[in-house]
């Protein structure tokens, strides 16, 4: 994974993880990192402040769900408070034509400029005259342009009635991604998971490598292709004959073409998993049953709800089969969608696993509401929203 800063700047207390996701982010964010996290704050929809107690690196490395990540090096009182600390570590790795730029998350474009240019002055202050300013649009460089650029790139955001600030020290392999994305042989509809999300849901069920993920509804393998990229054997079922042969075609493409029996990809019905796995438990299930067809338009509060009581049968009847063919220690994440109204409301599908031995996953000291919501998606009126579930014994 992409360090454009020595990795040993991560070991602090304090990290500053730019969102893919939004809150999911945060709860992929706790689930890897683990234990190591004290407390998380979100001073902003875009940026997440994790402070924690012995951070891991290389866990660090393994976030799908996170566009950038780097310490708090400077806490501000204003545009005019002192960078010092700041610019002391960039000269540290600049050279005297370096590009540098100034990642601003929902801060003001005065704000933003008196920043750049305080930025900016400060590093030829300390000799680097010929340091260029990079103007990125949107006044964000994105992750996979400080690869392109070769940026020494800093984010900014409001904190605590101040400003934050740190250097972009690690950004995600977003080639790889997007390349798993386009270039497998059966494409699937824009409205389907992208790798990026895909890896993000597997991370949370926290799987160590030669352990079993199933994907009930596994359409044509997204999943699957993130989970068998992390050494993790593989099962998926469709209803859909047609479907279950473009999952085997791509992950045969994403192990380089060879038949490997560490994935088995099958025609079944998702309410018959007991039958199927002949009581085999699994170590975690990950699925999006259905998101729902794309929407025009917004539909009205009464359209949306009548889409989801239709769908809500589904989800039961699955989620009942799922919790009798899930580790004691396992845990099932599940994507629901989420539709916006004409009306100004968001109408999405509840599920309780009470009653079928589940408890919803909490890690450490953080509480999440679920489902959680992501942000920053295409799907425009039909969004996505997700369970982590776990047996409660």
């Amino acid at each position: 994974m992409p360090f454009v800063l020595p990795p040993s700047l991560l070991e602090t207390e304090d990290l500053a993880l730019v969102l893919a996701f939004g809150k999911l982010s945060v709860l992929e964010a706790c689930t890897v990192l683990g234990r190591s996290v004290q407390r998380a704050e979100a001073p902003s929809e875009r940026v997440s402040v994790l402070h924690l107690d012995h951070p891991q690196v290389e866990a660090i490395a393994q976030l799908a769900g996170t566009h950038k990540c780097g310490p708090l090096t400077a806490l501000l009182d204003s545009t005019s408070g002192d960078q010092g600390a700041l610019i002391d570590l960039l000269v540290s790795y600049m050279e005297e034509k370096s590009n540098v730029s100034l990642s601003g998350y929902d801060i003001a474009e005065d704000d933003y400029e008196d920043l750049a240019r305080s930025t900016l002055d400060g590093l030829r202050a300390k000799g680097l005259r010929k340091v260029r300013l990079l103007r990125p649009r949107g006044n964000e460089l994105l992750s996979e342009n400080v690869l392109k650029r070769e940026a020494f790139d800093v984010i900014a955001f409001p904190y605590h009635n101040g400003l934050a600030m740190g250097p972009t020290v690690w950004v995600p392999d977003s080639a790889s991604m997007r390349q798993r994305g386009t270039r497998r042989p059966a494409p699937h509809p824009d409205i389907a998971l992208s790798p990026r999300l895909a890896r993000t849901l597997v991370n949370l069920a926290d799987l160590r490598p030669g352990q079993t993920i199933l994907d009930p509804f596994c359409g044509s393998g997204t999943i699957l292709v993130e989970a068998y990229g992390k050494s993790i054997r593989c099962l998926g079922l469709d209803n859909r004959a047609s479907r279950v042969q473009e999952a085997r075609e791509n992950l045969r493409w994403s192990g380089g073409g060879v038949e490997d029996r560490g994935y088995d990809i099958r025609k079944g019905d998702a309410r018959e998993l007991a039958r199927i796995l002949r009581g085999t438990k699994v170590d975690a299930i990950v699925t999006e049953p259905l998101l729902l067809p794309r929407l025009d338009a917004r539909p009205k509060t009464a359209t949306a709800q009548g889409m989801i009581e239709q769908a809500a049968g589904v989800y039961n009847d699955a989620l009942a089969s799922m919790a009798g063919s899930i580790h004691p220690e396992g845990r099932i994440v599940i994507v629901v969608p989420a539709v916006q109204t004409m009306d100004g409301d968001e109408v999405t599908l509840t599920l309780d696993g009470r009653n079928l031995g589940l408890r919803l996953y909490q890690p450490g000291p953080v509480g999440f509401e679920y489902p959680v919501r992501l942000s920053f998606e295409s799907t425009r009126w039909v969004r996505r929203a997700v369970y982590v579930f776990e047996p409660r014994s």
